[in-house]
């Protein structure tokens, strides 16, 4: 209970911040791009290169914001909020709302036969695409391919995300679910990274459905992403 309480003040705090946050940070992102147009039509090649590295920089910035306040809202999960909910589902939603993205780089999703569960719809299907955009952002040379099963153990469901991307070092296989870290290791992978918050979002919704979530992998041969949830 102590848990809980500390959690909601967090999220509270998090919210209020990233709302305050984001405000000025597109504020100064619209205005850099006004004056980045008006330098492209002056020919000002300098001038519009440090705009440009002001724009990146609200870029990520929103981005970070967006990841804080997903962070928040996940901690604010409460067995309250659960419902029977069907997996299968859930994936086929957030596979439609990704779809464009998944299109655009080629990526093939296949998926097994998946269970009903007691949990927060809306947070277990973050789960889902937090760990499919992970998948794509970590990607190697060839078309992502991901496959998501399902196994029941004996008092939970295991679910894997298994993907041909070019692996995680075993240094890694813990951190990568620290708030903020990414796989600096692959390079090729920098312009996909995105606020290092994903795996973090993941892990808390996961824990606080009674469940646990890890990674296994060797180097060059793909990820493998693990998580359980109570079965019924």
């Amino acid at each position: 209970m102590a848990r809980s309480k500390s959690d909601r003040e967090v999220s509270e705090f998090l919210l209020r911040a990233c709302h305050d946050l984001r405000t000025s940070a597109r504020t100064v992102r619209t205005n850099a791009e006004l004056f980045l147009k008006d330098a492209g039509a002056r020919r000002n090649s300098r001038f519009e290169q440090r705009l440009g590295f002001i724009v990146e920089g609200a870029r990520r910035i929103d981005l970070l914001l967006d990841g804080l306040a997903s962070y928040s809202v996940a901690l604010q999960t409460e067995a309250a909020s659960f419902q029977s909910t069907r997996m299968d589902v859930l994936l086929r939603l957030v596979l439609t709302k990704l779809d464009k993205e998944l299109r655009d780089c080629g990526a093939e999703v296949v998926y097994g036969e998946l269970p009903t569960v007691t949990g927060n719809p809306d947070r277990l299907m973050q789960v889902f695409e937090n760990l499919l955009r992970n998948a794509v952002a970590h990607r190697g040379q060839a078309a992502p391919r991901i496959h998501i099963s399902a196994a029941k153990q004996t008092e939970d469901w295991l679910f894997t995300v298994r993907d041909n991307g070019p692996g995680i070092e075993a240094a890694f296989l813990e951190s990568i679910f620290t708030p903020f870290e990414r796989l600096q290791n692959h390079p090729q992978n920098k312009d996909r990274w995105g606020a290092g918050l994903g795996l973090a979002v993941c892990r808390a919704i996961v824990e606080r459905h009674g469940g646990r979530i890890w990674a296994e992998s060797r180097a060059e041969s793909g990820a493998t992403l693990c998580f359980t949830l109570p079965a019924d």
